[in-house]
């Protein structure tokens, strides 16, 4: 059984060995939790509207989605990080957390939600696109008004 919540009370570490189970071999080996964290610094990450999603029977944080409100533009998300390790996919898991954090959002009169995939990370891009996400410029980022 899976448990959504706010991630108030979870700790950038717990934050940083979810994200790390979702990495190819290569990646793991270019990221530390100290540039994790600072990442989220520079990011301005927002645990108060970002949601992960949580097994009861081990309590594992099994996916996460990590955003921010964009300084320059109130009324604005950015997705920092969305990832759901491995075993979990494909069960409608990161579905949910979206809907959760589309709550959030409105709730704080957010209007725009955006992030920013590669071009070549289609699975992200169908991810969004099932989600109501455009595909909208040369960087790919992605734009849903909710």
């Amino acid at each position: 059984m899976i448990k959504y919540s706010t991630l108030e009370n979870v700790s950038n570490e717990v934050l940083f060995e979810t994200n790390l189970k979702t990495m190819s071999e290569r990646l793991k080996k270019e990221v530390n939790l100290e540039s994790f964290c600072e990442m989220l610094r520079e990011q301005d990450y927002d645990p108060t509207i970002s949601v992960g999603a949580f097994d009861t029977d081990t309590g594992e944080c099994v996916s996460l989605v990590l955003n921010s409100i964009l300084k320059d533009k109130e009324k604005t998300a950015y997705d920092i990080i969305t990832c759901t390790i491995p075993e979990y996919r494909r069960r409608g898991i990161a579905r949910t957390i979206f809907e959760n954090v589309k709550v959030l959002l409105r709730e704080r009169g957010i209007e725009i939600y955006t992030t920013k995939t590669k071009r070549d990370n289609v699975i992200a891009q169908s991810m969004y696109r099932s989600l109501g996400f455009e595909i909208t410029d040369e960087v790919v980022t992605t734009l849903k008004t909710l």
